[in-house]
């Protein structure tokens, strides 16, 4: 799954670590799905997962090019929400501090919109993003997504409830 400037990879039982890394960092942690897989077992769970189903779940590697190799920049995933319909929902973007302000998260949002719509034949895409999050909401509308709705004080990631905006983007909208 590669775009201009990045690649989207399934995530191997060696980056664990990295995801794991990634979910913790002070810097990206507070803006991840509370309900994500937390420990170093449940990330290997949903590894083993992505790469026994890849038409249902998927965790994936964001790589871009780095003189002749590829560097881990972040992750990305989605999950098939309805089977018969063809929806699918992505989440658990997150771009390592260190790599962001490139439109890294728009690219990886838009290319796997690509694979799964292309190669999967997913007919609509839905996203949620906490309504603090500029930036996560910046990247799923730069990549195309329609704001669709507020789910009103929805989730609480730590100490307060917290709105969540919805997203979508149908097949041909891309």
């Amino acid at each position: 799954m590669t775009g201009s400037q990045l690649r989207l990879r399934r995530a191997g039982l060696r980056d664990v670590d990295y995801l794991l890394e990634l979910q913790v960092d002070p810097d990206i942690a507070p803006f991840l799905s509370a309900g994500r897989a937390a420990s170093r077992e449940e990330l290997v769970e949903e590894v083993e997962r992505s790469l026994v189903d890849p038409q249902a779940f998927g965790r994936l590697m964001i790589e871009t090019p780095h003189e002749r190799e590829w560097r881990l920049v972040g992750a990305i995933g989605f999950e098939r929400t309805n089977k018969r319909s063809r929806i699918a929902r992505i989440g658990g973007l997150a771009v390592h501090p260190d790599f962001r302000g490139h439109g890294l998260g728009k690219a990886a949002v838009r290319e796997l919109a690509r694979v799964l719509f292309g190669e999967l034949g997913y007919h609509r895409l839905e996203a949620g993003v906490y309504g603090f999050n500029e930036r996560g909401m910046a990247a799923i509308e730069n990549a195309g997504f329609v704001r669709e709705g507020v789910k009103r004080l929805a989730y609480r990631p730590a100490d307060e409830w917290v709105d969540a905006v919805e997203f979508g983007l149908l097949a041909d909208e891309l």
